[in-house]
């Protein structure tokens, strides 16, 4: 018996075909917000200087709490994607709003770019540590295939908990809220 396979010509022909679809039907898809976030260095060293005090706050009174804004988050995430070899998220912006984070941007394949919309919610787990789920990922206003949907998660899990996570391993989350632009972590010593 013979195993068919599918020739990379015919993956690639499919994959354009998704992001063409996404692109015609954008008429039809709500925008997420109208607002453009501005990724700044300034933002970044804000988090990071946030970051490095709530561990000093930890380790004087047990207790810390880290306050993350849509602009600190939103430059954390391209810049370190823009570092990432193979990108193919692009322009994130990312809204922190009932309890849900909101990363909007562009996916690009080729010469084909089509917009990426993903929701996360994020809680604090048993072992007192960031556990984000995804709620909803569409490209335009399809469902996101499974493929970019890893190859994407990939990259944004890995952008979101190099600077984060490591900074926070003496802290044992104990509450994360999410609401008006902003995610408040609190924590207490390990």
């Amino acid at each position: 018996m013979q195993r068919k396979t599918f020739a990379p010509g015919l993956l690639a022909l499919v994959i354009l075909l998704l992001f063409s679809m996404a692109c015609n039907l954008i008429a039809q898809s709500e925008p997420v917000a109208t607002e453009v976030i501005p990724v700044t260095t300034e933002a970044l060293e804000s988090l990071e200087k946030d970051i490095q005090d709530a561990g000093e706050e930890i380790e004087s009174s047990g207790q810390a709490t880290l306050t993350i804004d849509e602009q600190e988050l939103t430059s954390l995430i391209a810049f370190e994607l823009g570092e990432q070899e193979n990108q193919i998220y692009q322009d994130p912006q990312v809204f922190l709003r009932d309890g849900q984070i909101i990363m909007i941007g562009n996916v690009q394949q080729g010469n084909t770019t089509a917009p990426l919309e993903m929701i996360f919610t994020v809680s604090a787990n048993a072992e007192g540590r960031l556990d984000y789920q995804l709620v909803s990922a569409k490209l335009g206003p399809l469902p996101l295939p499974d493929f970019l949907l890893e190859q994407i998660s990939g990259q944004i899990d890995a952008a979101f908990t190099s600077k984060i996570e490591p900074q926070m391993e003496d802290i044992f989350i104990e509450r994360i809220d999410i609401a008006d632009g902003v995610m408040t972590i609190q924590g207490h010593k390990r």
